[in-house]
């Protein structure tokens, strides 16, 4: 059997990766494109490394070395004026965060505000368990009619669906609360991790405390757990106790929009 590879073997493919990512997104920009003045005759197309350097307003000899893959420290700043300098999207900041060995910032949205009616669709036609669609801070944007006769998500006036776990008749539908809680509360301190300076999800968090010491002490715990799929039960108010698989799913990486599926057992997935 192959062996893991090493911390170390990681973090040299990936300065490996940010070496090629770079050099690729200066090549394919010219001096004119970021308003830059063309002087004498150039043997290679793209930006050189020193107007790089000069319009994310480093060094052109750090920059070499960022470029080249060394083990230099780097800052997000720093890291957010070298992709205004190559023109980067959203998805190829983050993208270069994570090459960089940074943590990356949730992207931000550039297409406008979802369209609600489209994620009302995607739980209304392809799901027959509980599903809703939740945003970036989890407020809910869709829900289908067992996730609403089930989990009672909307029908409390709260349309956040960890405040609703806590203050709202969501979180009395499942026999198991305190595990479902706990798992919820240190999925959100994950995401809430991503962009330490939106103030958002450290308002939630500290008007959810205030109302609910359960919420309190779960938060202080500090836990963080990724989104992966979880066996859950609900009680049905029609069927009774219920097993489901919690699933998962990036609907928009952008928009960070989620859908969240209540499987029965047996099912693999959503329909298609």
């Amino acid at each position: 059997m192959d062996a893991m590879p090493s911390r170390t073997h990681t973090k040299n493919k990936r300065r490996s990766q940010l070496t090629h990512f770079l050099r690729s997104r200066r090549a394919g920009l010219s001096p004119a494109d970021v308003g830059l003045a063309t002087v004498g005759r150039r043997a290679r197309v793209g930006l050189r490394r020193e107007e790089v350097a000069v319009l994310a307003g480093v060094s052109a000899s750090w920059y070499a070395w960022l470029e080249q893959g060394r083990p230099i420290r780097v800052s997000d700043g720093i890291l957010d004026a070298i992709s205004r300098a190559l023109r980067l999207s959203e998805l190829e900041r983050v993208h270069l965060y994570r090459l960089a060995d940074a943590n990356p910032p949730l992207p931000v949205s550039g297409g406008g505000s979802p369209d609600p009616e489209v994620f009302q669709r995607v739980v209304d036609t392809q799901l027959s368990g509980p599903a809703c669609v939740i945003d970036r801070y989890w407020d809910v944007l869709a829900v289908n009619r067992p996730a609403a006769d089930m989990l009672r998500l909307g029908r409390d006036g709260n349309h956040n669906y960890l405040t609703s776990l806590f203050t709202g008749s969501h979180g009395t539908r499942y026999p198991n609360w305190p595990q479902v809680a706990r798992s919820m509360t240190a999925r959100y301190r994950l995401q809430a991790s991503y962009v330490a300076d939106d103030p958002r999800y450290e308002q939630t968090a500290d008007q959810l405390a205030l109302n609910d010491p359960r919420f309190a002490e779960l938060w202080a715990r500090h836990e963080v757990e990724e989104f992966v799929p979880t066996t859950v039960e609900v009680d049905s108010p029609v069927a009774g106790r219920l097993p489901f698989v919690l699933f998962t799913m990036d609907l928009d990486e952008a928009a960070c929009t989620r859908l969240l599926v209540y499987l029965p057992p047996g099912v693999d997935g959503p329909r298609p």
